[in-house]
């Protein structure tokens, strides 16, 4: 590894485009909260930055299920085989085994009530044959409702760098929810699943706490921080709402709380802004929210302490694709967009080791810290996604992109 790095700290930090933003990650929370009927903004904040979806990512899984159903490729009672990459999901889970035939309303009510990744899977296969189709219908489809910042990589919401949406977006998934399959949107408010003795309550706290509540999805991880993508009824009006980046589950629900609250305090009037009137592509990209002990991107004794890795310098991510030869060919297509601010560095292709699926990140290492910076700058301005990670993440083995 390059002088003068070898023995440095690990920042608290993963450097998203901007290495100049190394310090606090913590970024404040992204909210919006709309009326149903008519996109009319109620209250927003950062309604248009890339966040990590994490589960609520599931809320996307349920839309494509909903829809294989009203097309007739599905059945709720049709009995799915869970195949073993199915089965051998990192938690949260039900606790299927491969080889076990489960009907797909089970399935589908475990993804949604207890946020189960081996039911979701499951489910992604059923439709699209494996987890890498699915998540590329799952993208087109949400760019075709208008989810236009919104990539998918995987059914589930389990870490991927390359998944990201925004409040937005989310609030546009709710209302196709809501329009599109009125007769399921009921599995959002249920409070208790079981499947062949496995199952349990609810994951959405909020849900249970709030008069008219009606889901819709939870979900978490430490770059996300604590999501929420809810919907309530009161007196015939019904108010969507999203809240992006808690540091806690609790401070989540606060949120929540107060904007559905001052949201049903106001009478619905005329909108003065609307979902088309929120920027499609606003500039920024995802936050890692929740550095700190419980969390692997943090400056604690564990991470200071890792011996230098095989990957030299600060290296560049370029995202998550199926194949070798999909990660080597956005890298060189990366490095041609950058070459004027570039003119060194290394090629890199790196099985994931974080999920259990068949992946690989693109990258770019043995770069000091200006050409990182500069690097990932100018993809941007291009809209392409990019990450600068500093020598000691780049070979973390928890790190978030691997």
């Amino acid at each position: 590894m390059r002088n003068g790095w070898g023995r440095a700290v690990l920042t608290a930090v993963a450097l998203w485009c901007s290495v100049a933003a190394a310090g606090s990650v913590r970024a404040e929370s992204a909210w919006l909260l709309v009326e149903a009927e008519t996109g009319a903004v109620l209250a927003q904040q950062q309604a248009t930055r890339p966040w990590y979806p994490a589960s609520v990512t599931k809320a996307m899984t349920a839309y494509m299920v909903f829809e294989a159903l009203a097309e007739g490729r599905l059945t709720l009672d049709r009995k799915i085989t869970v195949s073993g990459h199915a089965a051998a999901q990192p938690p949260t889970r039900l606790g299927l085994h491969s080889g076990q035939k489960v009907a797909v309303r089970q399935l589908l009510q475990a993804m949604i009530v207890r946020s189960a990744n081996d039911a979701a899977v499951a489910l992604a296969e059923a439709i699209s044959g494996s987890e890498a189709a699915f998540a590329a219908t799952m993208t087109r489809r949400a760019q075709a409702l208008g989810m236009s910042q919104t990539v998918f990589a995987n059914p589930t919401g389990l870490p991927d760098p390359a998944q990201v949406t925004t409040a937005r977006d989310l609030v546009i998934l709710a209302r196709a929810l809501i329009r599109d399959h009125p007769q399921h949107f009921g599995l959002f408010s249920k409070s208790f699943v079981s499947v062949g003795g496995l199952g349990g309550g609810s994951t959405n706290g909020w849900k249970s706490g709030y008069p008219g509540a009606e889901g819709i999805k939870t979900g978490f991880t430490c770059g996300s921080g604590y999501n929420l993508l809810a919907a309530a009824t009161r007196d015939g009006r019904r108010l969507i709402g999203v809240v992006l980046g808690g540091v806690t589950g609790g401070q989540r629900n606060a949120r929540m709380t107060r904007l559905m609250n001052d949201g049903f305090a106001r009478p619905a009037a005329g909108p003065a802004l609307t979902l088309d009137d929120l920027p499609r592509r606003a500039a920024g990209s995802a936050p890692y929210v929740l550095p700190g002990p419980r969390c692997p991107v943090s400056q604690n004794a564990k991470t200071a302490d890792l011996m230098d890795g095989e990957l030299p310098g600060w290296g560049l991510v370029f995202g998550s694709f199926v194949s070798k030869d999909q990660a080597n060919s956005r890298i060189a297509e990366n490095r041609a967009a950058i070459k004027d601010v570039v003119s060194g560095g290394q090629s890199a292709v790196i099985a994931r080791t974080s999920l259990a699926t068949h992946r690989y990140s693109a990258l770019l290492v043995d770069l000091d810290r200006q050409e990182a910076g500069s690097a990932c700058r100018r993809l941007q301005e291009l809209s392409v996604y990019c990450l600068a990670v500093p020598p000691k993440l780049l070979n973390n083995p928890q790190a978030l992109w691997r």
